[in-house]
């Protein structure tokens, strides 16, 4: 009995992985056979609110520019693809071109400084940027939020407050401005590191299978 527990293991693993994958395909199948006719950012939004049994989302990503290695699966797609990884089904609903920017910024938040002080601040540090201090150890010492290094990463138009991306959009790469949002309170001092560019941003229905 002791030499037949060993293979018996092995043939009920084999069988539960066997059975796994035909569900993972049946109910994949499924899935795909429900979006279908799914074919606009409208039919997504009311796909997911009338399926609120499944794990569902409509969402965006730009391939080109995306830090995530695990968006690579959404390059040389287009709209009406469905497919698939360990997780999830995915179909394209939309694709558009936008402009990408990239930027390092300094925050500083009038909420815990004064304005005046505020001005200053900004005054020393673009002198020491032309001095030849890096922007990174400036934002280090300086910025007021999570992102010490100061570094954005890419983003495309519509995803920033408009008076943000304005500015940004006047300015060509290795310029250093500053920016006011003072409804917010928020004040900035920028460094644009990149020249602007194209890119295709993708609309996605993306639902756990």
């Amino acid at each position: 009995m002791m030499i037949l527990n060993k293979p018996t293991k092995n043939i009920q693993t084999i069988l539960v992985v066997i059975l796994s994958i035909a569900f993972s395909n049946s109910y994949g199948q499924k899935i795909e056979n429900q979006i279908q006719t799914v074919n606009s950012i409208e039919e997504a939004n009311k796909f997911v609110q009338n399926n609120e049994n499944m794990d569902a989302q409509v969402w965006t990503v730009a391939p080109k520019i995306s830090s995530e290695k695990s968006d690579q699966i959404f390059e040389n797609r287009h709209v009406g693809d469905i497919f698939y990884d360990e997780n999830n089904t995915y179909k394209i609903i939309e694709e558009r071109n936008k402009k990408a920017f990239q930027v390092s910024y300094i925050f500083l938040d009038e909420t815990k400084m004064s304005l005046n002080d505020i001005n200053n601040l900004r005054k020393k540090i673009l002198n020491n940027f032309k001095k030849g201090v890096s922007f990174s150890d400036l934002a280090n010492q300086y910025t007021m939020d999570s992102s010490k290094d100061g570094d954005l990463n890419w983003f495309t138009e519509g995803t920033m407050v408009k008076e943000f991306e304005t500015a940004i959009k006047n300015h060509k790469m290795n310029d250093v401005f500053t920016i006011d949002l003072a409804k917010e309170k928020w004040y900035y001092v920028v460094l644009k590191t990149f020249q602007d560019q194209e890119v295709e941003e993708l609309t996605i229905l993306k639902i756990k299978s």
